[in-house]
Formats: structure tokens, sequence, C-alpha cells
């Protein structure tokens, strides 16, 4: 399903949220339409990355078990992972 918001691209940001742009597509192989979309609202991207990545920060969950996790929360959201 596309998404009704069309996402932008590395070329339609500014550098420092080119950056961040860059990162996600490299962490996940190709541009993610939701991370284009909060492109459009900077402090919304840099907020959702946060939190993306708390709990790999936050020392709760062993490394090992964090991969399964994430898997685990797509499966129930109807999300592919």
């Amino acid at each position: 399903m596309a998404p009704r918001i069309r996402p932008l691209t590395k070329d339609d940001v500014a550098p420092e949220v080119r950056r961040l742009l860059e990162q996600a597509e490299r962490a996940f192989g190709q541009p993610l339409a939701s991370t284009g979309i909060q492109a459009y609202a900077p402090p919304i991207l840099e907020a959702s990355r946060a939190l993306g990545a708390a709990p790999a920060r936050s020392g709760t969950l062993p490394a090992s078990l964090r991969p399964l996790v994430c898997l685990r929360v797509a499966q129930m959201a109807g999300c592919p992972f």
C-alpha cells in the first residue's frame, strides 16, 4: 500500500536530515516510507529514532533477545521486519 503522503528523499531535505535518512537506509537496506514521511518534521524524526533505540540503550534486554522482541512486535503489529 502506497503512503498518502509522499515520503521525502535524501535529495529533498537539509544535510542534517539527509544524514538520518542515510542511516536508516543503511540499517534497513532501503529507504523506509515512514522515515521519509517523518522527515517533514525533523524533531519527530529524531524523537522516533530515539524511541526506537531506547531498548538497546537501556540494557534491560540482552543483546541476543532484542532482535526476537523486534520481530515479535512487528508480527503482532502486522509489519514486515
